[in-house]
């Protein structure tokens, strides 16, 4: 590819500066889309006659698809950024226009395309940025936790009224934009190569890989988990209203997108990625405690903000952590095994014990997993230094 096409390396060139932006806003775009069908199931629910297995099904498809669309997300970054964005369109298309019959399918290719157009942005953000990967894994995933805390607001109107076809126009209409932007404008380039961390450099890496695998996998599933049932939850736990019990699930992703923000200053830099994924992993699981015991609905909204604030940097510092050693997209394709099986198995519980509190202990219990594999990670790390 001739090089004068490509998006110059220096951080200070306004090409790579619009390309940034035009990325970040897609990116704003995937969070949106990923939060909007646990907005937006209550209403379908209704609509279709969906039990709770049911409707996690839903969820499980949307984000198996999710994570297939990393894997298929190769290295060509620009036209696997392409693909996922057609996907999208396509997919918002067809949701535009159903009316009898309960999409499922349609919402697997639609994950798929969220997957896709994720991973290679990332990919891409990780290719260009080197020793500065995790500040601006950080910023990439801000502005992801921007979208996805604003879709709730965005959906409000269509909440109310229990129509959604002006929400799938909507995405549709962007997805379209940006995949003209990504096949006009974007170029692919040869990545920036970065030093391997310090604090895991001695472990084997077969067992790093393992290990934060599986800590990503259970913090990308407890998002989806509680981002696709909070609303649902807010709802029967006495929320006066639909629309109100959407404030759940904005607060706990306005949580992550303020915690991503913080840290994707030198403020990351100051404290370090242990501490902050230490303290991350223990705040998370006590506010999720807090969330399934609260007494009265208007506990449920700050508990929900508590478990965003603490959840928000750990899966863009774990990403950082395993992109020095791979700039491939299977890690987000094993992350995303977690956002499709915890909403689905959330939603089986809840449907055979009959209640949605029991079976939001499946985020409870990836909390006190995560704490178990923190441990496993770091502090055998911390004894030989000593």
């Amino acid at each position: 590819m001739p090089s004068n096409l490509a998006i110059p390396t220096g951080s200070s060139s306004p090409r790579r500066a619009l390309s940034t932006a035009a990325l970040s806003v897609g990116f704003a775009l995937t969070g949106t889309g990923t939060v909007l069908l646990g907005v937006l199931l209550p209403i379908f629910a209704q609509k279709w006659g969906l039990r709770d297995d049911s409707a996690g099904l839903l969820l499980f498809l949307q984000f198996s698809g999710s994570s297939l669309g990393a894997i298929f997300s190769g290295l060509k970054r620009i036209r696997s950024m392409a693909v996922g964005y057609g996907l999208m369109a396509a997919s918002a298309f067809n949701l535009i226009f159903t009316h009898s019959h309960t999409p499922f399918a349609v919402f697997f290719f639609f994950g798929l395309g969220l997957g896709m157009a994720m991973t290679s942005t990332s990919l891409l953000f990780s290719d260009r940025w080197g020793d500065e990967r995790a500040a601006k894994l950080e910023w990439l995933n801000f502005v992801w936790s921007l979208g996805a805390s604003s879709c709730p607001l965005i959906a409000l109107p269509f909440v109310r009224h229990e129509d959604t076809h002006l929400v799938f126009l909507l995405i549709f209409v962007l997805s379209l934009l940006l995949l003209a932007w990504v096949v006009v404008v974007e170029r692919q380039q040869m990545p920036t190569v970065a030093p391997l961390a310090t604090n895991t450099a001695r472990r084997p890496l077969g067992l790093v890989f393992i290990l934060l695998a599986i800590w990503a996998m259970c913090v990308v599933g407890v998002e989806s988990a509680l981002s696709g049932w909070l609303t649902t939850y807010s709802h029967r736990n006495g929320m006066p209203s639909l629309a109100g019990s959407t404030l759940a699930t904005s607060v706990f992703w306005l949580g992550e997108m303020l915690s991503r923000l913080a840290f994707s200053t030198p403020l990351l830099k100051k404290i370090g990625r242990q501490p902050v994924l230490i303290w991350g992993v223990w705040g998370f699981t006590a506010s999720a405690f807090i969330l399934i015991t609260a007494p009265h609905p208007w506990m449920i909204v700050p508990a929900a903000c508590l478990a965003g604030i603490f959840t928000g940097p750990l899966y863009p510092l774990l990403l950082s952590l395993m992109l020095e050693r791979s700039a491939r997209g299977w890690f987000f394709a094993v992350a995303g095994l977690g956002s499709a099986i915890f909403p689905w198995f959330t939603g089986l519980i809840s449907a055979h014990r009959g209640s949605l509190r029991l079976g939001l202990l499946v985020p409870c219990a990836a909390g006190l997993a995560m704490l178990i594999l923190g441990g496993l990670v770091f502090k055998p790390e911390r004894r030989a230094e000593g």
